[in-house]
């Protein structure tokens, strides 16, 4: 048994906490008690003095096998001659087509993350892994189709959710698809540690055939799993449901998949897939950067991923924040994913930049990098808030002198990053192996 004292402890689940300490034991919080009563002996005491102590953060949507996209380059001849035909492949698929174009920037990744070797995609991933727990990350929500990467996320000392991504261009090749994906999800299922959980990502409207989307949309209701999706986030997937063609079928050729028609004209994004009943609270949606009816997607009670690093980056466009609050208040929470150089894993810092006009004050802001998509994933009666019974994962910030909980939005990252009860990163180090 171990306790941890602070000036303040933001719980995300009521006031602000003065001069309190939490009480940990066998990783779970078991009590909150004023700083004066803790009677613990001083080697099982912490006193972190003039600091803040929040739950751990929340990232709605990794993807850190693309952690070195735009930065490394491909090491041997080999994949140095693969990366060359790639782009002499792209520039001949995409001739004509705008360099700042959705389809384009995606061909572009794919074609730089394509020329890695299996060692350098995974020292990338765990790259990655390590940035975000470094900047007080203890549970995310990591995108891929790619098995290689279920081992280390699997043992991760952290909270995850391993959306397993899937495409399909046809009715046939839906069908194969459901079949095999559903034995490996299954497979992914059986093998799952206790602090992973799996659920289903169906690329976008536009990647994804409609039997596909009929197929799992079923299986996800039937197995009680949380589905995600990448939705109307750029101009090219709104001109395909209007015309039936667009840049995107360009990138789906360079992909190596046939062109995909969607049933139906002329339609909304969110009549797209209310047709086929896939909007339901159990679904998860990414930007919408260019959805014309945020309300009625809001009314589906599907959640909502704020993904503004990658919407301003690979989409031209990004919803402001008081927009996201108008129809999700309550119902988002934010995604560090980026394609710069510069990658930044920090939820605060991103946080801070997209409350830059001040709607929400500390409390509030902290909630939605906390108990919300928490929420959202479904695993806050563990995690997401400081309450007792609920596992130890915390943040410690520490202040200066004069300075009170509000300072932390300054910050980039936590003195310290505990998981269970662990101290997993302090200093900018982790303290522990990947």
């Amino acid at each position: 048994m171990r306790c941890y004292k602070a000036k303040w402890i933001i719980t995300s689940a009521g006031n602000v906490l003065e001069d309190m300490a939490l009480v940990v034991d066998e990783g779970k919080f078991i009590d909150i008690i004023p700083n004066a009563e803790v009677k613990f002996e001083e080697k099982f005491v912490k006193d972190f003095g003039n600091a803040v102590i929040t739950p751990g953060f929340v990232d709605l949507l990794t993807q850190f096998q693309y952690t070195e996209v735009g930065i490394a380059k491909p090491q041997s001849l080999k994949n140095k001659i693969k990366k060359f035909f790639k782009l002499i492949a792209l520039k001949y698929n995409f001739a004509g087509v705008k360099e700042n174009s959705y389809s384009r920037k995606w061909a572009e990744i794919l074609t730089d993350y394509s020329s890695f070797d299996r060692s350098e995609k995974i020292e990338a991933f765990k790259k990655g892994i390590s940035e975000s727990i470094k900047s007080g990350t203890t549970c995310v929500a990591q995108v891929s189709k790619e098995f290689k990467y279920f081992d280390i996320i699997n043992k991760l000392p952290i909270k995850n959710y391993l959306f397993f991504e899937i495409f399909a261009d046809s009715k046939e090749k839906s069908k194969k698809q459901f079949k095999k994906s559903r034995s490996v999800i299954e497979e992914l299922i059986w093998h799952k540690g206790e602090n992973t959980h799996i659920g289903v990502m169906l690329n976008s409207i536009s990647g994804v055939h409609k039997k596909l989307w009929a197929l799992f949309s079923k299986y996800c209701r039937k197995h009680n799993m949380l589905m995600m999706t990448r939705f109307a986030e750029s101009i090219d997937e709104i001109e395909w449901l209007d015309h039936g063609f667009s840049d995107i079928d360009i990138l789906h050729k360079f992909m190596g998949m046939r062109k995909i028609s969607p049933y139906s004209k002329e339609l909304t994004p969110e009549e797209y897939l209310n047709n086929l009943k896939v909007l339901t609270k159990k679904v998860l949606v990414a930007n919408a950067n260019y959805s014309s009816d945020l309300e009625t997607l809001a009314s589906t009670g599907a959640k909502y991923i704020y993904q503004p690093y990658y919407s301003k980056e690979i989409c031209n466009k990004v919803l402001d924040l008081e927009t996201v609050l108008k129809y999700f208040e309550g119902n988002f929470g934010f995604s560090t994913q980026s394609f710069a150089k510069e990658k930044n894993y920090s939820l605060l810092e991103l946080a801070r930049i997209a409350n830059k006009d001040g709607c929400l004050d500390t409390i509030e802001m902290i909630k939605y990098l906390t108990i919300y998509p928490a929420k959202i994933l479904r695993l806050d009666n563990s995690i997401g808030s400081i309450e007792k019974g609920k596992d130890a994962d915390f943040n410690v910030f520490k202040l200066f002198d004069g300075e009170d909980y509000n300072s932390i939005i300054k910050q980039n990252q936590p003195f310290a990053t505990y998981a269970r009860g662990k101290k997993i990163a302090k200093d900018g180090c982790l303290r522990f192996n990947l």
